[in-house]
């Protein structure tokens, strides 16, 4: 008696298709996570830039106004309307925060929900190179 092994009825292309269907909504959200993770990293990058250019900058003022002005001209240069920042003055250096919405898709939106942080912060201190006087 010979054995010819098991007959399949039909094929599995069915089978493929209904795998692939339950497979590609993980495939997309996974794929989208690593999309947003990569725009909040650049923005978070970006906002660290900005800070460090902003206050190595203010650094170089001779008053408040002055240092104040260079800052917000930093800051306007990027075109990032949504972007909040502060400078902190002290004897002999200047802090500069600045913080902003990061781009990210409507996944990234829905994550702040869980308690995510709703914005990328990036802060510098430089040491200033002149007396800053108060106005």
């Amino acid at each position: 008696m010979r054995w010819h092994g098991i007959r399949r009825h039909g094929s599995d292309r069915g089978q493929a298709t209904v795998e692939f269907a339950l497979i590609l909504p993980l495939f997309v959200a996974v794929v989208v996570a690593i999309l947003d993770v990569t725009m909040i990293v650049r923005d978070q990058l970006f906002v660290d830039t900005l800070a460090r250019d902003a206050a190595r900058r203010a650094s170089q003022a001779t008053t408040e106004n002055e240092a104040h002005a260079i800052v917000e001209d930093t800051v306007s240069a990027t075109a990032r309307s949504d972007a909040e920042w502060r400078v902190d003055i002290s004897n002999d250096s200047v802090e500069v925060r600045v913080r902003l919405v990061p781009r990210a898709s409507l996944l990234a939106t829905s994550a702040r929900w869980l308690g995510a942080s709703r914005h990328v912060v990036g802060s510098a201190r430089f040491a200033t190179e002149f007396e800053i006087a108060e106005q």
